[in-house]
This record gives structure tokens, sequence and C-alpha cells, in this order.
């Protein structure tokens, strides 16, 4: 053996070429070339023009020294700095010490990453899955992917199906021939082919096309009744497989069987590079893989072209595959600009069959996934094939809302609103996708849910009001959704004014029965309870608070679906003294492990303005101190030598407990007509603040 060189590949992919080696005689190997400079940065910033430019230079000069040791090219990419070349032992060690040459790589085998249909029925179609990733609401703003185009990268694709019908553009086939057993499924028989029905050799009743149709329909299908996640997204179809007649290379499945390699997938990244701007090209699919891998495979070389894609705005998703494991996934998910996707059922099960680790990326449904049959109909499929056009779809439709968004800004987007799973014995957590949540992250605006908020008509019960505080250093504003409670159906939509910085504003159901915008007058008299959907475009809290007049009660009804805000930094709407029959207390508690005294922020809740700075008398360690916003407002006074403060202030003030002090707030109010003693603190966070 040979001695490795500086630029040898990893140990593994070596010792992988040197087992064909001994195996065969010679090995099919992916050569990576070196730029004369040393500086590969124009691979991922320049156009394809000074690709093509600096690879074809590179490529001459690679040529006139593998001609010395009797080699020639096999294939070449326009695009990309690598080369195919067949070598033989000594061959390769000459290579590896040539000065053109910055790596050598083995042609890896890979497979489709879908399991047998599944008996269980947990998630019976895209009619259930698409759903659950929170994509209607982004189809009811508009956001299909409209004008953008997903590449799927698979085996044949059925383009004449009702759900792929007019999507397909660019379609390309690189199944090849090659060793007397591997053989092309391109229509013409020739590879590369380019044109249309180039990926869809599907002899009818053949599983040929089966995965790649299913797939592409996740992705982008839409036949008026059934849907992918980019429903209104194009197609780019590319076939990568081709029939292998070796029963070795087959094993574990029977002979003949469909396999594609990375070479083959390095020609169809190289082909998706060459012609992103032409079909806008958001997001590549490749559910696909082979190997196993403990953690990122930055060494393979599809990671150039990868990062290529990512820098124009081209997001790549990959199957992590099925075997099952928490500590390792199939190339190429595990390259680390890739968006390697695991696979979950329509809640936050982790699919039993899904690889789960804590270098994969995100998760998507992946069971029981009813999508198109290259026959026509449809047939349910699962796997980490299944997941990952999920997520290739989603791309398309978070830039059919966010044009500009890098696939970084999206990516972090995806991670910051997705919902936690996780497996059980497993220390860690991935997010399952929410794409409407991730381009409201990306647009700045935050939803929260009110449910069972009681209407105007049921006055015995008492008058619902709603409190929005932006806790944002801007002025901002929330629009309102009135829905039925009974059945969901939207009633009317409603905009509130401009809400000053640390400023809130408070407003009675009434208000929006009869200033919200619907397109029929809202019947009062019909209804008991509205769900209010909030969007705000800044970070603070909301309160749906309950004052029932004949008795004298003020009631904190708040109730969140992920939850009341916890730890209470912030009060809205406390009671200033002018409001006698409803008295506010403040309690603050001293977490810390020290004696400790805090400041108080005071603001006027209407306008924002600071009314002034409250310090505490020091509070021991785990204890608490309470004072009635009379004493507060009377220290104030003192402290700034300000007289009538009282006389001039709002009905309504808000708090702010100061950064450096380790603790939290509660807010009570004293109903004095009832002797009743309520916790105003509750409420749901909007954005990020509590």
């Amino acid at each position: 053996m040979f001695a490795m060189s500086a630029i040898s590949p990893a140990r593994a992919q070596l010792e992988s070429i040197l087992q064909q080696l001994e195996a065969q005689g010679n090995a099919r190997v992916i050569v990576r070339l070196k730029d004369a400079a040393q500086d590969q940065a124009w691979s991922k910033t320049a156009s394809v023009y000074e690709q093509r430019a600096v690879v074809e230079q590179m490529r001459r000069n690679l040529e006139s020294a593998l001609a010395v040791i009797d080699l020639t090219i096999d294939q070449s990419f326009s695009s990309l700095p690598f080369v195919s070349v067949k070598v033989d032992r000594e061959q390769l060690g000459a290579m590896l010490a040539m000065g053109d040459v910055a790596g050598v790589y083995p042609v890896t085998i890979e497979r489709k990453a879908k399991l047998e249909t599944s008996s269980a029925v947990e998630g019976p179609s895209l009619a259930s899955s698409v759903p659950s990733m929170d994509v209607e609401a982004a189809w009811a703003r508009g956001y299909e992917g409209e004008g953008l185009a997903v590449a799927v990268i698979d085996g044949g694709i059925a383009v004449n199906h009702a759900m792929l019908s007019g999507k397909a553009v660019g379609a390309a086939c690189f199944s090849a021939t090659f060793g007397g057993d591997t053989f092309t499924q391109c229509p013409s028989g020739i590879t590369p082919e380019i044109g249309f029905g180039a990926a869809s050799n599907c002899p009818f009743g053949s599983d040929r096309c089966d995965h790649g149709t299913h797939v592409a329909s996740t992705a982008v299908g839409n036949d008026g009744a059934n849907f992918g996640v980019a429903r209104a997204a194009q197609l780019m179809p590319i076939d990568v497989f081709s029939e292998v007649t070796s029963e070795s290379v087959c094993d574990p499945d029977p002979s003949p069987c469909e396999l594609t390699d990375s070479l083959a997938v390095l020609d169809a990244l190289n082909y998706v590079n060459e012609n992103v701007d032409a079909y806008n090209i958001v997001a590549v699919n490749l559910s696909i893989g082979g190997g196993s891998n403990t953690g990122p495979c930055d060494s393979d070389p599809r990671k150039v072209v990868i990062d290529m894609l990512r820098e124009k705005g081209v997001a790549t998703t990959a199957a992590a595959g099925n075997q099952e494991s928490n500590n390792s996934i199939n190339a190429p998910a595990c390259i680390s600009s890739a968006v390697g996707v695991g696979a979950t059922n329509d809640g936050t099960g982790v699919a039993p069959f899904s690889n789960f680790t804590p270098f994969m990326d995100v998760m998507a449904p992946g069971v029981n996934i009813r999508g198109a049959d290259p026959d026509g109909g449809l047939t349910t499929f699962s796997g980490t094939s299944m997941a990952a056009p999920h997520v290739a779809g989603a791309y398309a439709v978070i830039r059919s809302a966010i044009g500009t968004a890098s696939i970084d800004a999206i990516d972090a987007a995806i991670n910051v609103t997705g919902t936690d799973v996780s497996r059980a014995g497993q220390n860690f957590t991935l997010p399952r996708i929410q794409v409407h949540h991730a381009i409201l992250e990306l647009q700045g605006i935050n939803i929260k849910v009110f449910n069972n908020v009681i209407g105007s008509r049921t006055t015995d019960v008492g008058e619902s009001y709603i409190r929005l505080h932006n806790a944002s250093t801007e002025a901002g504003q929330a629009k309102v959704i009135l829905r039925d409670a009974e059945t969901g159906a939207q009633l009317g939509r409603w905009t509130s004014p401009h809400i000053p910085a640390h400023a809130s504003f408070q407003f009675n159901v009434s208000q929006l029965e009869s200033e919200a915008e619907a397109n029929a007058v809202i019947a009062r008299d019909d209804r008991t309870y509205y769900n209010l959907l909030v969007e705000s475009n800044f970070d603070g809290s909301m309160q749906h608070v309950l004052w029932q007049r004949t008795a004298g009660v003020l009631s904190n009804m708040t109730s969140c679906p992920d939850g009341l805000s916890g730890g209470e930094r912030t009060l809205l709407n406390v009671h200033s003294p002018s409001i006698l029959q409803y008295p506010s207390a403040i309690r603050v508690y001293n977490d810390s492990a020290s004696t400790l005294s805090s400041v108080l922020d005071i603001f006027n809740a209407t306008t924002g303005e600071s009314i002034g700075q409250w310090t505490s008398p020091l509070i021991e360690a785990g204890a608490a101190y309470e004072a009635s916003l009379s004493e507060i407002i009377s220290d104030i006074e003192t402290a700034d030598a300000v007289t009538d403060l009282v006389d001039s202030l709002p009905g309504h003030l808000n708090v702010e407990l100061s950064s450096d002090f380790n603790g939290y707030l509660q807010h009570t109010i004293r109903n004095n007509r009832s002797d009743v003693l309520t916790d105003m603190s509750a409420k749901c966070a909007l954005g990020n603040n509590g």
C-alpha cells in the first residue's frame, strides 16, 4: 500500500477506493480539481459563466497531467471543479501526488429512502400531513410557491399525472450505462438527455416511477383536490436512477434493481446550478441516500455544489434515512449545508423507522403519506423520502412570501418556530416544520389566539376587554380576526391604532363587532363566544379581562394555547390611585441568593411616556415585598420632588422590572364592592417578550 499524502481523501474514503481496486482491479473515482491560485471562493460567489471559465482552465491543466499516466477523463462538469476517471492502483497513487488534484473520492451507491406501504393508519394522506405543517394558513395569504420551481432529483417522474400536469420545466435524465451491468433508463437511451419527458420513462404497471412521482407530488402536486406543499410551484424533474442487474450490487434488493450513485447526483446538481435563474429554482430535493455517517460528511464532493446553490438562495433537502438510528444518517443528508430531514407522523411523534440525530436539521411528516401513483391514481408510502419533499415545498412557499430571504434566514426561522419533537431516551429535540409560523417570524409578525371570548350580548356574565401591550422600542399595530367559536368561520377583521412603545391599548369586544371589516354586519345576537386571532408586528403581551358591572367583579380570563407567560417582568394596565374602586398592588419576588432592592419603571399605559422609577426597600433572598400603587406613586413624588402627580396620572399604568434584578412581579386588584382579590398577572406573550 502506498503512503497517503496531504491531498489524500479522508481515510475511510480512500479505504473504500482500495477495496474496489482489490475486488475489481480498477475503480471509478471522482477527482476534485485544484485552482491554480488555491482559492476556491469563486465556486460560491462567481456567476455560472465565471465558474465555467475557471473549471475549463483547471480541467485542461489536469488533462495534461493525466496523459502522462495513460488516464483520460470519462466525465466532467461544466461549472463544478470535478471530473470522473477510472483508475488502477498505480494510477491512483500517481494521481494523488499531482499538483492539480485537490482530492479523490469514491463513487458511492445510493438508494431511494422509502419504506413499503405501512399498515398503520396514522396520517392517511397529503390532506392531513400538509395541514399539520401549518401550510394552509400560508395558502390563505396567497403564498403557494407561484412563479418558483422545485427540482426533484429521483427516479422516473410521471409528469402527466393529474397532480403534476403542466408543471414540468427543464426535465433532464442523468441515468448512466457502464460496467456491463448498469444501464441507462433515459427514454432515448442516451445520457444525458434534456427536454420534456426526459425524466419520465415510466412503463405502465412498473414501479420504476412510483417513488419519484410520489415525492414530486408531495412537494408541488395540485390536481384541484389533492395538494402538495407548494401547490402553485413548478417542477424540474431529474432522473438519476439506472437499472442494475448485478445481484451483489443490488443486495439486499432483488436483481434487477434501480440504483443511483454520487456521480449521477453530482451531474444532476451541476445541471441545477446551471439553470437556477432560467427556471427560478428555490429548492432541490434528494430523497435518496447511502452509507452510515455519525457526523457531518463535508468531504463529500457534493458539498461544493450544495454550497454554491445556497449562495444563490436554493435549499437542498435530503432524506436522513430509515435505519432507526439515533447516531447516524445517510449521505447526502449528512452534508452540513444540506437540510437533513427526518420523519414524524402528523403529530409530534418521531416515526419509528426514522434516523434521528443532533446533526440533522428538521422533521416533517413521513408516515403513511398518500400521494401520486405513476399509473394515474394515488398510493401510500412511508419514509424519510416522504418527509424531505414536504420541506422542499416549504422552502418554495416561504420564498413566495419573502422573496429576498437567504437560506440561512429561512433555516433560522424554521428552527425557532418549529414544534420541538424528541424521541424517548434521547436528550435533544429537533424542530418539526411549521411553515406559516416561519413566514410570520421572517415578516416580523406574531400571532396568538384567544378562545371563547364572550360577546357583547352576554351582559349578565360580563363585558370582555382585550388588552395589547407593546414591549418593543417602536410603535406597532395589531390585527384581530374574529371567528365564530362554534364553527370557526371568519366573521371580520379589525386593525388597532398604532400602539407606542411601552404603551397598551384596551378595547371592548363590542368595538370589534361594530368596527370589524366584514362582508355583512356581524349579528351580535347570534353567538355567545368568539375566537380571536391576533397578529402583531411587535413583541409584547395581551390579556383577556372580564368585567361584571353589576357585581363589581373584575376577572382575568387570559388563556393561551401555548401556555401563560411565566416569571412576569412586565405588568400591563395596572390601576393608578385614581381608580378607587379597584386598587392595584404589586408584589416583587426576589429569586436571587442575595438581599437586593428592585427598581420598577412606571409608564403611562396609553402613551408609553415615562412616569418615573420606584426603588423598593431591601428584599431578602427568596422573599417578596408588596406595595400598593398609592404607596409607589407617593414614593416617586417624594424622590423626584413632584407634587400632584396623582392628579395627572391616567387610569392605567404599565410597570417593568429592571433587567439587573433576578425576580418577578405579581399584580393583584381588590374589588372593593365585592371584596374579591384577583390576580391580574397572567398574559399571553406576543413574540419573545412576556
